[in-house]
């Protein structure tokens, strides 16, 4: 149960959505935050050079990693539509980034959130892991999905957001999709 009631009415950018979350319900308590919030989000899902697949370990990773049931609940159908396996999501939950689940970009992904979630940097190492399986930008688009779904989890843990299981509507939001590629 939310730690505070969701405003009345939601701001005008929780319209963009497929459906209004409730995690944008609450942070329509500020109406500028909100708009910004999700159209971060949308280029986030649509407009990312990264496979969807290792978006949504990324962000499984975010979700094991803040304790953000919200998080897992919505992502969870996403990833595993995107091809993610159930052995990765264990995985994941158990806050493992290596071993025969993943391929080395995909530790590489893992391991960067798990470490920007608990030191805020990346080593040395894992960042060269990440140049050389990814682009400069995707390395950028890993960090920043990182940061966003830190921010969401704070938001949602600290007030209490209430669980929507809607991921399912979700699970054409992506760059293939915007382009009218994947359904």
């Amino acid at each position: 149960m939310a730690r505070i009631p969701y405003p009345e009415r939601p701001a005008d950018g929780v319209a963009k959505l497929p459906v209004p979350l409730n995690a944008f319900r609450m942070l329509s308590h500020a109406p500028p935050l909100t708009d910004t919030a999700i159209d971060l989000g949308m280029a986030v899902l649509r407009e990312s050079t990264l496979e969807v697949r290792l978006r949504e370990l990324v962000i499984m990773a975010v979700a094991a990693g803040t304790d953000c049931a919200y998080e897992s609940v919505q992502h969870r159908p996403i990833a595993l539509h995107a091809g993610a396996t159930p052995a990765q999501l264990t995985a994941i939950a158990e806050r493992r980034s290596s071993g025969p689940e993943f391929d080395g970009p995909e530790s590489a992904a893992v391991t960067a959130a798990y470490e920007l979630m608990s030191g805020h940097t990346l080593s040395e190492g894992t960042l060269a892991a990440l140049r050389a399986c990814f682009t400069d930008r995707q390395v950028v688009e890993i960090v920043t999905t990182v940061g966003y779904y830190v921010m969401l989890a704070g938001l949602m843990n600290g007030l209490g957001v209430d669980v929507d299981p809607s991921g399912e509507q979700f699970l054409g939001l992506t760059a293939e999709s915007a382009e009218g590629g994947e359904a």
